[in-house]
């Protein structure tokens, strides 16, 4: 049953804008988060008419150093809660650190643990960002080492999320298509978002916001069925935090709803003044 193979950290990450690394779409200036911002998203799943409350997913950003070097710490946490362990149990963790200036990654890990499957995946990037020396265990089996040489602009899982934010969208027009590619195990893909316009959105605790929308074309396979199963509501301001995700999959649908924002860059002009 594929409600087993859902991975809530999989499903957060690529409603974002990108399955694993997203190409193409360079960082240039950053305006939309600082350190000490803080993200959390609660993720629902529905398989019929039953609505269940899976997991717990969150986003943060550290100052540290690395190397000796001022560093920012990225980190990513999806779990799911006790009461759907039984079911299919996600601990994922996604680390990196990077130059807070020029985006440049240092360092990226990956962490996972998904009902009995374990992975630990490690890059490590020279100076120049060209070369990057990769080891990967998972379960009982031996390490795997490789050398990638990733073409300009190509960022891993996590980074992507966070260019995705800083990315200008000022100029775009009502169904423009922004193309994407993305790389799965050694293979590239070409989809695109779509720029759906503007919309307002009302979260689970009654707050309303005025968002940008856009909605994603996946690749067809075990989780989606190709077309544009992901539709996103991003905050029309200068901190573009996504507020709601929903994602159409072979057998349902699952949502992300935003559960808790700290530290943010900007003032969140796109929240609407309540009515009553």
């Amino acid at each position: 049953m594929n409600l087993f193979k859902i991975r809530l950290t999989l499903i957060l990450l690529l409603s974002f804008i990108s399955l694993s690394r997203v190409q193409s779409q360079c960082y240039q200036e950053n305006r939309a988060f600082k350190e000490g911002e803080f993200l959390s998203y609660e993720i629902s799943y529905n398989w019929g008419p039953i609505w269940v409350d899976a997991g717990l997913v969150t986003f943060s950003i550290d100052q540290e150093n690395y190397g000796g070097k001022p560093a920012w710490h990225m980190r990513s946490s999806g779990r799911t809660y006790k009461s759907y362990d039984l079911f299919f149990k996600v601990t994922d963790y996604y680390d990196t650190w990077i130059d807070p200036e020029t985006f440049h990654p240092y360092e990226f890990r990956r962490s996972v643990y998904e009902g009995g499957y374990r992975l630990l995946n490690t890059l490590r990037y020279d100076r120049t960002g060209q070369t990057v020396y990769s080891s990967t265990k998972t379960n009982n089996n031996p390490v795997r080492f490789d050398t990638l040489r990733p073409a300009s602009c190509v960022y891993n899982p996590l980074l992507s999320v966070y260019i995705a934010r800083t990315l200008d969208i000022s100029s775009l027009k009502h169904d423009a298509r922004i193309p994407v590619t993305v790389m799965i195990d050694d293979s590239t893909y070409s989809i695109y978002i779509r720029y759906l316009g503007k919309d307002v959105v009302e979260n689970r605790d009654g707050k309303r916001y005025r968002c940008t929308k856009f909605s994603a074309k996946m690749v067809k396979g075990t989780i989606f069925r190709g077309d544009e199963d992901v539709l996103v509501w991003v905050t029309d301001d200068e901190n573009r935090i996504p507020v709601y995700i929903e994602a159409k999959i072979l057998v349902g649908t699952v949502k992300a709803y935003l559960k808790d924002m700290r530290g943010l860059r900007n003032p969140l002009s796109s929240l609407l003044k309540s009515s009553k």
